[in-house]
């Protein structure tokens, strides 16, 4: 399975192609970096696809903890507004056997993406306690049943609980 640091340096080994068919006015030779490039995208793909089901199939099977520095803690709270002593990544068989060789520049950019995910999910949250409040309100103290039961797949469906 490729890393994330592989996939990095795959995208990297393509910005040469990129730059060259850029700058290329023979046809023939725009379409071999055409070619080449097509097939560095394709093998991308692959490679991500690898790692997103191996991130997939890593969910609630332990966890990985990653204490961060304090120039991460910085930067992590410099970029989010949030401040993060520990990177705590879901599905430990996934990621135990990368941390070895992951550079602490992914580390920070998981615990940035960490951060991200949570703000996100509590605006959500608080975005969805807005809207039932509104909904309970505009019902009144006794909805028909099936407003109520609307209601109530509504909890289930945005609030998790």
């Amino acid at each position: 399975m490729a890393s994330l640091e592989d996939i990095e340096r795959k995208q990297k080994s393509m910005q040469p192609l990129l730059e060259q068919i850029a700058q290329e006015t023979n046809a023939d030779r725009v379409q071999e970096l055409g070619k080449q490039i097509a097939e560095m995208a394709q093998e991308l793909g692959h490679m991500a696809a690898g790692l997103e089901k191996a991130y997939a199939h890593g969910k609630g099977s332990g966890e990985t903890r990653v204490v961060l520095t304090r120039e991460q803690r910085e930067r992590v709270a410099e970029a989010t507004g949030v401040a993060l002593d520990t990177l705590v990544l879901q599905g430990a068989e996934t990621w135990d056997p990368q941390m070895p060789s992951m550079s602490p520049a992914t580390i920070e950019r998981l615990a940035m993406a960490s951060v991200a995910d949570r703000k996100l999910k509590e605006e959500k949250r608080k975005a969805v306690k807005a809207i039932l409040k509104e909904l309970e309100g505009a019902v009144g103290d006794s909805p028909a049943p099936e407003t109520q039961a609307a209601i109530e797949q509504f909890k289930r469906d945005h609030l998790d609980e």
